[in-house]
């Protein structure tokens, strides 16, 4: 016999007589058979507990990783206008449903007209149809295609010509076409990124520069 089962044998025998000085007279012969089924299931009970499989933290890749594995880069002749149509197709059920666009469109000043900017302000805009009005570098005016990126400081649009084009949000004014509503955006209050932008307040009184 092993001295650990010698060990397990005393704990048990001291708990025992623990017990049988702690109950009334009459209740003494019946203490070992009381606990007899407890002390098995304890002899049986498996002495290693199964460690549980730690959960591998799942990292996100970060903006650095994700341009050095071309993520953001896109080449000039890679997409086809035809094939992004029914993203703006998808966009503009979007957009009509987030601004109620089938109602009217609220008046200037009004508090309404507070909420529909908010809300544009907030919206995606990928799949939108951008054009360039007004820009620091004259060579941007006239850009127009279907927005296929958005990220802090530009936006990528794919022209008719089948030309990928990354514009400066900065430097540009757009304009932005809702099915027959024509919405002008100064780029420099859209330089945030997209999932922030849909949590950030915009300021409803801003000076243009261009």
């Amino acid at each position: 016999m092993s001295s650990e089962e010698n060990v397990d044998k005393e704990a048990i025998q001291a708990i025992v007589n623990f017990v049988k000085s702690n109950v009334p007279r009459s209740d003494v012969p019946n203490v070992e058979a009381e606990l007899k089924k407890d002390f098995v299931l304890a002899k049986r009970k498996s002495k290693t507990r199964k460690q549980k499989a730690k959960k591998k933290k799942i990292r996100n890749l970060t903006r650095k990783e994700k341009k050095s594995l071309g993520f953001y880069s896109i080449p000039r002749h890679s997409v086809k206008y035809a094939d992004v149509e029914p993203m703006n197709a998808i966009w503009l059920e979007y957009i009509t449903n987030m601004l109620d666009l089938d109602k009217e469109i609220p008046e200037l000043n009004s508090k309404s007209w507070e909420t529909f900017t908010q809300t544009l302000y907030k919206a995606d805009f990928h799949g939108s149809i951008l054009a360039v009005v007004r820009s620091k570098c004259p060579s941007y005016i006239g850009k127009k295609g279907i927005c296929i990126m958005d990220t802090r400081n530009t936006f990528k649009i794919v022209s008719k010509d089948n030309t990928v084009t990354t514009l400066p949000k900065r430097d540009c004014v757009f304009d932005m076409y809702l099915k027959k509503i024509k919405v002008t955006l100064f780029g420099k209050h859209l330089c945030v990124r997209p999932a922030e932008r849909s949590t950030k307040k915009f300021k409803t009184q801003l000076l243009p520069d261009l």
